[in-house]
C-alpha cells in the first residue's frame, strides 16, 4: 500500500505527530511518501492522507493562489479517484485555529473536501460530530486516537535538576504552559489568573514562541509586575522543552476552544498532570487517564480553579500514566484499517 501524506515527515521538528505515525505505518509495510500534486500525475497513491488541509491549501497571503492550489488538486485529485485513489482526512481541529484567507476561498475549500473526501479519521466522539457537521453524515468516519510522545522528545524525570537549571525555586508550586503561544491558547488568560492569586509560593512559566509580535505583546502585559511570572517566548529546542515539562507540577492549557490536544498528550507523556477546559475531546481524555491525571473545568478560567489544580497536582499519584491505547503501533492498525475499508468502497 502506498500512502502520500500531507505531512508525513516535513513537520517532525515543529510537531513530531505525523513522523511518527508515518513511522508506525512504515513499519507495516506501508509506503509512506511525502505528498506532492505531481504524484497524482505519475505515480499513483492507494491514498492521499490529509491533515491539516488549511495549511497546505491557504497558507499564503495571495487568495488567487489558495484558490489556484484547490482548483489544481480537485482537478488532480478526482482523477486519481477514478483510478483507484481514495482521499482521507484527519480531523485534527474543529475548524483553523487561527482564521486564514477570505470567506471565498474558505467556502472553496470546504467544498472540495464536502464533495471529495472519501473518509475521515477522527480521534474522539467529538471528532466525529464535527466531521459530520462539516462533511455531512454520507462520509465513513473511523476512530484513531491521537498518539503519545514517548520516545520522541528527551524526557527527564529530576524535578530539582530542572528547575536548577532553569534558575526556579525547588520549592515552588510551579504551572506551566509549553508550546507555541497562539491566540487560542488564552494564554494571556492564564498570566492574568496567576497575578490575582495570593499565594505567594505559586509560580507561573510560559514557555515558547509566539506567533507573532501582538501575542507576545498581550501575554508579557498580562505577566507584567508580577515576579512570579516567568516569560521564556522564545523557540525551544527539544532539551529545553523536556527541561520546562520536567520542572512543572502542573501543565496548564486553558484553551479559548479546541477539539484535540497534542500539548496534554506531551505533557502526560511527560508524566505531568493536565489542566484542560471541558471542551472537544478533553472531557473524553479526563475520563480514558482518570482524575489522577486530567482535571477539567467549565467556563472561564480563573484563581480559585487554578489554584485547585495546583493542589491536585502536587497530591501523590501513580507513576506513569496509562498511555498503553495511545501508542502508535495500535493506531496504525487502526489506520491500516480504516485504509482497507476505504479502499474497499467506490469513490463517493
Amino acid at each position: 500500500m502506498i500512502v502520500a501524506a500531507a505531512p508525513a515527515y516535513a513537520t517532525r521538528h515543529a510537531n513530531p505527530y505525523n513522523a511518527l505515525l508515518a513511522d508506525a505505518l512504515a513499519a507495516t509495510g506501508v509506503e509512506m511518501r511525502e505528498f506532492a500534486l505531481r504524484d497524482l500525475l505519475r505515480a499513483r497513491p492507494d491514498i492521499v492522507h490529509l491533515h491539516w488541509p488549511e495549511l497546505l491549501f491557504l497558507s499564503t497571503h495571495r487568495p488567487w493562489q489558495a484558490e489556484a492550489r484547490i482548483a489544481a488538486f480537485t482537478r488532480l485529485i478526482r482523477r486519481a479517484r477514478r483510478r483507484g485513489t481514495r482521499l482521507v482526512w484527519t480531523v485534527h481541529n474543529d475548524g483553523a485555529h487561527e482564521e486564514r484567507s477570505t470567506r471565498r476561498v474558505r467556502a472553496a475549500l470546504d467544498r472540495m473536501l464536502a464533495r471529495d473526501v472519501d473518509a475521515v479519521f477522527s480521534m474522539s466522539e467529538a471528532g466525529d460530530r464535527a466531521a459530520r457537521a462539516r462533511l455531512g453524515d454520507e462520509v465513513p468516519v473511523f476512530r484513531t486516537r491521537h498518539g503519545d510522545y514517548q520516545g520522541a522528545y528527551p524526557f527527564r524525570w529530576d524535578r530539582d535538576a530542572a528547575r536548577a537549571e532553569l534558575g526556579l525555586d525547588p520549592h515552588a508550586r510551579l504551572v506551566v504552559a509549553v508550546g507555541q503561544v497562539r491566540p487560542y491558547k488564552n494564554l494571556d488568560r492564564l498570566a492574568e489568573v496567576a497575578r490575582r492569586s495570593a499565594d505567594p509560593e505559586l509560580r507561573l512559566a510560559i514557555a515558547g514562541a509566539p506567533d507573532g509580535d501582538a501575542t507576545a505583546d498581550s501575554v508579557e502585559r498580562a505577566a507584567a509586575g508580577d515576579p512570579r511570572i516567568r516569560l521564556d517566548l522564545a523557540h525551544l529546542d527539544d532539551a529545553r522543552l523536556a527541561t520546562w515539562l520536567a520542572a512543572a507540577d502542573l501543565i496548564a492549557l486553558p484553551y479559548r476552544r479546541i477539539l484535540n490536544s497534542g500539548a496534554a498528550l506531551l505533557a502526560l507523556s511527560a508524566h505531568r498532570p493536565v489542566l484542560v477546559p471541558a471542551l472537544g475531546a478533553m472531557p473524553e481524555l479526563a475520563a480514558d487517564l482518570g482524575p489522577a491525571w486530567v482535571r477539567t473545568y467549565s467556563g472561564d478560567l480563573d484563581t480559585q480553579t487554578l489554584e485547585d489544580a495546583v493542589g491536585w497536582a502536587t497530591e501523590p499519584r501513580p507513576i506513569p500514566p496509562e498511555l498503553s491505547a495511545y501508542s502508535w503501533s495500535r493506531i496504525a492498525d487502526d489506520t491500516i484499517a480504516g485504509y482497507r475499508l476505504t479502499l474497499a468502497r467506490p469513490p463517493r
